[in-house]
């Protein structure tokens, strides 16, 4: 398959994302608060059980955790009776850097907990990093974002979207440029090897470009060439990337997403597990819904958008044209929300055809499209979303098409978690808090801790759930009440104050001798 299942905006913007003029109307700056949160059931972030414990917050920094601790003069005094404080979620794979500028608010992040997120993915990064990082604090945004480097917009910056291989000179160019983005504190490399440009680069390429990475203790996270009949083959090349770079990996947004792999789990979890035996740190992190979105074209193997046969099969890896919803479609509006089953019934055309019609009605920019398809197993999801590896990631942007972009979060703390029992409470706040913060690099986030930036979330533990659908997929969240980053209260019974407290989070990198 060839793009990336991401948000469409994004999917069609270019790899290389120059930095804009960032000139937004400017709030006045809210100073960090004296805060003490009362009342409240404390998930510390670590997993630990909950306690009944106060936290104390001076300027962007938590100084206090304990029980009665005195109260200080000029304090504020926050109350979280029936209610559980947790650290702020961090998107371990998220499409936020796109619109920041005009949506410095990021709505559909605060408001589902998010104080964090990791952009840069897919093998696209804004450039440079480090005058982009600067726009970010100068634009002031709500939430707090850390990038990596794209090895597709490496690419496209030397060689643009010619299919071929690199050749010695373009590799020194491409390291140069993954060099000085670690420089400017980026997390690592990231690859979008669905993608164009990112999909004509071989496997040497992206081991040289991993290597640069690792020389300055990046991590290297992939959407890996194939998430659905070939996914093995494409979890074993992000596997020789992480042995031959000698630096850790994870899989972007894992799904077995044919009918073809469904069950084989097992078969992810032994290839985690024997890697750790040869000293490979291979992680992942997942969305809680069973279904993607990207453009139609993916649903093919090749470019060869004429072949009926490899609609034929590509169809039926989906389960059907039912399967198959067209969410973006410019040429016609109509067509929009519906599947292709139901457009052939409304147009009398064949769902190939229909396809085909698509893919050539909006090819070279004329129109836009996407489709969200259903072709993930609900139990092979759960395990994903249990295993204690694996973080947890929205894939989504500050516009979405897909409900992921606005519910991923209070997701699994009401579906996975109060209905369905498929991990504990404070384990889901573990692996959307302390285990992202360790796997990036963010030593000062994703716990409550005397020392730690005062990222946090109060929420309603009976009430948190996702409203978001295919249909109205930026509708907001239940049950979460407060949302407070670097200090600074940004949400409150739901809704935005208006505020924009967060930051461009540079990663201190030093090259190793």
């Amino acid at each position: 398959m060839l793009f990336s299942r991401m948000p469409f905006l994004l999917l069609f913007s270019p790899l290389i994302l120059q930095t804009p003029p960032f000139s937004p109307p400017l709030p006045s700056p809210t100073p960090p608060g004296h805060w003490r949160i009362v009342g409240g059931q404390v998930a510390d972030g670590t997993g630990g059980k909950l306690r009944s414990v106060e936290i104390r917050i001076v300027g962007d920094t938590i100084v206090e955790v304990g029980k009665h601790l005195k109260p200080h003069k000029d304090e504020m005094t926050i109350g979280a009776n029936g209610l559980v404080v947790a650290p702020g979620f961090i998107d371990a794979h998220s499409h936020a850097d796109g619109g920041l500028k005009e949506d410095p608010l990021a709505e559909t992040q605060i408001r589902q907990g998010i104080t964090t997120a990791i952009v840069g993915q897919d093998g696209g990064s804004n450039v440079p990093l480090s005058e982009w990082f600067d726009s970010v604090e100068k634009t002031q945004i709500a939430l707090n974002v850390a990038s990596f480097a794209g090895h597709g917009t490496a690419r496209g910056s030397v060689i643009g979207k010619e299919n071929r291989p690199a050749t010695p000179e373009e590799i020194v160019k491409m390291k140069a440029f993954v060099e000085r983005e670690m420089k400017a504190g980026a997390l690592g490399l990231s690859t979008g090897l669905e993608y164009v440009p990112g999909r004509y680069g071989d496997t040497a390429e992206v081991i040289a470009l991993a290597q640069t990475a690792s020389e300055w203790g990046g991590l290297y996270i992939s959407h890996v060439r194939n998430e659905d009949n070939t996914v093995f083959s494409a979890f074993e090349g992000l596997r020789t990337v992480a042995e031959r770079a000698h630096l850790p990996a994870q899989i972007s947004h894992i799904k077995l997403g044919s009918a073809k792999v469904w069950g084989k789990t097992g078969e992810v979890f032994r290839l985690m597990s024997e890697g750790k035996k040869h000293g490979l740190d291979i992680s992942a992190d997942v969305y809680p819904y069973t279904y993607w979105q990207s453009t139609i074209r993916v649903i093919i193997p090749t470019e060869d958008f004429g072949d009926r046969k490899l609609w034929e099969a590509g169809l039926a890896d989906v389960g059907g044209a039912g399967n198959v919803r067209l969410t973006t479609y410019s040429p016609d509006k109509a067509w929009e929300g519906k599947t292709l089953a139901e457009i052939a019934v409304l147009t009398g055309k064949e769902a190939i055809t229909l396809a085909q019609e698509i893919v050539e009605t909006t090819k070279d920019g004329k129109g836009r499209e996407s489709v969200v398809v259903t072709a993930m197993s609900e139990d092979d999801l759960r395990k994903f979303v249990a295993d204690p590896r694996i973080m947890f990631c929205s894939d989504g942007g500050l516009h979405p098409s897909h409900p992921r972009g606005a519910g991923t979060f209070p997701r699994i703390l009401g579906e996975y978690v109060r209905v369905q029992h498929t991990l504990s409470l404070v384990e889901a706040i573990r692996k959307m808090t302390s285990l992202p913060a360790k796997r990036f690099g963010l030593s000062d986030r994703g716990r409550i801790a005397p020392g730690m930036k005062a990222d946090l979330v109060i929420f309603d533990p009976n009430t948190v759930q996702d409203t978001a659908t295919v249909q109205n997929p930026a509708s907001a969240p239940l049950g979460i009440k407060r949302v407070i980053v670097n200090g600074v209260s940004v949400l409150e019974e739901g809704k935005e104050t208006g505020t924009r407290p967060g930051r461009a989070l540079r990663k201190l990198n030093r090259k190793r001798q």
